[in-house]
């Protein structure tokens, strides 16, 4: 993990700015799910993909050299809510060469893996994309279950146990009509 200055300060407070704005929408959205907050959404799902398109057309993927640790991370969280399917497999492919460079995180890697495979209608590798369906908080299909926690291991995630646990304590389910 590096400590140095990015070398391009103002893209990593741009993304950051951005993945902010993306959670606070996010957290409107969930709580008011109304055609406004909806709107507001989409618009910083639309605006977030829009800069990182640019940033990775001119810089390549923002890694840490370029925006710092929390950079990289915003980059990850804007490509990871993107709605455009066609970027998203252009950032999973920016996102490995940084992996392999040492630019991002293996995490980062397994959590966009996951997305683009769920979306395409493929298995999930990392045990990272779940759903919430009649059945309440469900994980999607998994290649190889049997693997799971040895893939999730090499890609520096916890346990799939303790991840489900997680998620369930976060993943707000809506009220049930009696």
């Amino acid at each position: 993990m590096s400590t140095a200055r990015p070398t391009h300060p103002e893209i990593a407070l741009a993304l950051l700015d951005l993945q902010r704005k993306h959670q606070e929408a996010r957290a409107v959205a969930d709580l008011r799910n109304d055609d406004e907050s909806i709107a507001q959404l989409a618009w910083a799902e639309d605006r977030g993909t829009a800069t990182l398109k640019l940033v990775t057309a001119v810089y390549g993927w923002p890694g840490r050299t370029l925006a710092g640790e929390a950079g990289a991370d915003a980059a990850w969280w804007l490509a990871q809510h993107s709605d455009d399917p066609a970027f998203q497999e252009q950032a999973l492919e920016l996102l490995q060469e940084a992996v392999q460079a040492g630019e991002a995180t293996r995490r980062h890697l397994a959590f966009l893996t996951d997305r683009v495979r769920v979306r395409n209608g493929r298995p999930q590798r990392y045990g990272t994309a779940f759903a919430v369906g009649v059945n309440g908080i469900q994980a999607f299909e998994v290649e190889e279950p049997e693997r799971l926690d040895e893939r999730r291991a090499e890609m520096g995630l916890e346990p799939f146990d303790e991840f489900d646990k997680i998620v369930r304590l976060h993943i707000k389910l809506p009220p049930t009509t009696a």
